[in-house]
């Protein structure tokens, strides 16, 4: 199942304050997520797919495997917070995570799944003054470093990161109310066999409409989006029984353990045993 707001339980791998005067050479993928708060100044982002101003009060969110790259103005520097953190806090993965060329990209290194249901995408977000407040509390915080300044780094963070998902994405028109109600669906049958004209009959779409007004604002397919929550479960399994690999992929419903293994490496970058010996 995917992740919901009372889970988020966001950890801080590295922040800072920085002024950004020398473009990135070339594009990177991050292994965690960005954040980016533009305090002073302005600078641009380019995505896969556009490319983004930022200004002073406005927030970038670059989720993992996604190459963005960074542009400044060396005559104009704009002073930025730089925070990468990851949605939860798992044992062993505390340590910052340095980015690569998309080349050079390994998924298999990424601390966590990327939670479709968080920042599926880079997402920039304008005139919002109190992140940059929260910012500067959060880099407070770090370098006094006094006793629970992790746990309250997280508390501040998954403010910020819940307050920014009430706001209005630059651009970005209102979701509809079928493609929440069918993720809803989704993860509450992630585990049946789903057929995409039972889908279309459910809620009176053509299946092939269905899918693609799902593409459009999900930014996935229905189908990888329901495996995506199979396999958010799996990792659950894996690190926390001991039940084989058939018998995780019978409770998630894949055909076959073959299936389960091969979504699992499409998805997570490794096999369902190596994330399992990874993560005890």
């Amino acid at each position: 199942m995917l992740m919901d707001a009372s889970q988020l339980n966001p950890f801080i791998r590295y922040m800072d304050l920085r002024c950004g005067s020398i473009s990135y050479s070339e594009p990177i993928k991050a292994y965690d997520y960005r954040l980016f708060a533009i305090r002073e100044g302005e600078c641009a982002a380019e995505t896969e797919t556009k490319r983004l101003t930022l200004r002073a009060g406005s927030c970038l969110i670059i989720p993992p495997d996604h190459a963005y790259r960074m542009l400044f103005h060396r005559d104009a520097p704009a002073m930025l917070y730089n925070i990468n953190f990851s949605l939860s806090y798992l044992p062993g993965n505390g340590q910052a995570f340095r980015p690569d060329p998309p080349a050079r990209f390994r998924p298999e290194r990424m601390p966590e799944l990327p939670d479709p249901a968080f920042f599926p995408i880079p997402t920039l977000f304008q005139d919002v003054p109190q992140i940059q407040q929260t910012a500067a509390l959060l880099l407070s915080e770090r370098e006094k470093r006094d006793v629970y300044f992790n746990e309250l780094c997280s508390a501040l963070l998954k403010g910020m990161l819940l307050q920014l998902m009430r706001e209005p994405k630059a651009g970005e028109k209102p979701v509809p109310t079928v493609v929440e109600r069918l993720k809803q669906y989704l993860e509450a049958h992630s585990r049946e066999r789903i057929t995409a004209d039972s889908l279309g009959r459910m809620f009176g779409y053509h299946p092939f409409y269905l899918n693609r007004l799902f593409h459009k604002y999900a930014h996935q397919t229905i189908h990888l989006y329901q495996m995506q929550c199979r396999i958010r479960d799996a990792c659950v399994l894996l690190v926390t029984t001991d039940l084989s690999m058939k018998e995780i992929a019978d409770n998630l419903g894949f055909s076959s353990p073959s299936h389960f293994s091969e979504t699992f490496r499409k998805l997570r970058g490794v096999s369902p045993m190596d994330y399992r010996s990874g993560m005890r």
